[in-house]
């Protein structure tokens, strides 16, 4: 299989870039916006502006790939609603022109996507709630779902994912290690902690209080098994269990035998309160992911399992074990 992966230098595309590698199968593309990977590496690199969408067409061409996998999306909410135009020809118009040309050429299409298309007031949704966001970046991750379904000829699978943490192997210095509302504060706290320096969790207003954590390595494979999969439609490939930030936190320190007196739930800082006041959060999603779970042959990590494996990876990583 050549297989194309956009954000090939970012959490989930490096995830997913590593598990390839290790196939004999898997001829990889990555398609790449900004600093290059920060060692050699032994698959080819497509420089590429995805808002250029004659660009994305060209290099879809180019390779005439079996799969694309598009991980690649610009997560600062706040410049997103400052620069909506900009952040709409990137996001929804590049992803357009992506899900097009992989149907000219017969290319299977996987969209990675969020749960922030919901609103998080539900109690419980899944594969076949409909979508109800409540931002910007959730409404145009909505928009591609929908686009990429009105692709005729298009065989795809939009993979949502949700709380990303991990390892990027690709480029570590990239790595998000800041803290902020939404759930991807995994890899904040880990940092932190990780340095026997205090790790406070914003605990409202204006944050995603519940979510879906997921292992990037383990996202990562569910989208891998997305890409050679034959069914069309939505697929939830994030983390199998819901938790509170505040309790992601608490096992984040256990795993790694910290103490948990450094984890210190303080209100949301006032600047970043000032920075999103235009910008509404889901508070709570709770989802199932049974039905993906089902379709790919594999239940994602709960919680403890996914903080276990991020441990063995971190150590093998840094060179503990």
């Amino acid at each position: 299989m050549r297989l194309y992966v956009t954000g090939g230098t970012g959490l989930v595309g490096s995830n997913i870039i590593r598990l390839a590698r290790r196939r004999n199968d898997i001829e990889i593309i990555a398609a790449q916006y900004g600093p290059p990977p920060e060692w050699d590496v032994d698959y080819e690199l497509d420089p590429l502006d995805m808002a250029d969408t004659s660009a994305v067409r060209e290099s879809i061409l180019k390779y005439q790939p079996d799969a694309v996998i598009h991980c690649a999306a610009n997560l600062n909410h706040a410049y997103m609603q400052e620069n909506r135009a900009a952040a709409w020809q990137m996001t929804v118009q590049g992803n357009l022109a992506f899900a097009q040309t992989c149907a000219e050429v017969g290319a299977r299409y996987v969209f990675v996507s969020s749960d922030w298309v919901f609103d998080g007031q539900q109690p419980l949704v899944d594969e076949d709630s409909p979508p109800f966001p409540v931002n910007f970046y959730g409404f145009m991750k909505t928009v591609c779902e929908r686009d990429i379904m009105g692709v005729a000829g298009l065989s795809y699978g939009i993979g949502r994912l949700a709380g990303i943490y991990g390892l990027n192997y690709s480029n570590p210095s990239l790595l998000r290690k800041q803290n902020d509302v939404g759930f991807d504060l995994g890899n904040y706290v880990v940092d932190q902690l990780s340095r026997g320096l205090i790790a406070e969790i914003w605990t409202g207003p204006k944050v995603n209080e519940v979510a879906h954590p997921t292992l990037a390595s383990d996202g990562a494979e569910m989208l891998l098994r997305l890409a050679e999969h034959d069914e069309n439609g939505i697929f939830h490939c994030w983390g199998s269990e819901a938790i509170s930030r505040l309790q992601l936190a608490f096992h984040f320190a256990d795993v790694f035998g910290v103490d948990r007196t450094l984890i210190v739930p303080v209100p949301t800082d006032p600047v970043v309160l000032d920075r999103y006041r235009h910008i509404r959060i889901p508070f709570r999603i709770v989802t199932s992911n049974e039905k993906t779970c089902a379709a790919l042959g594999r239940k994602t990590l709960n919680v403890s399992d996914g903080m276990r494996e991020l441990k063995a990876q971190w150590d093998a990583f840094h060179g503990l074990v």
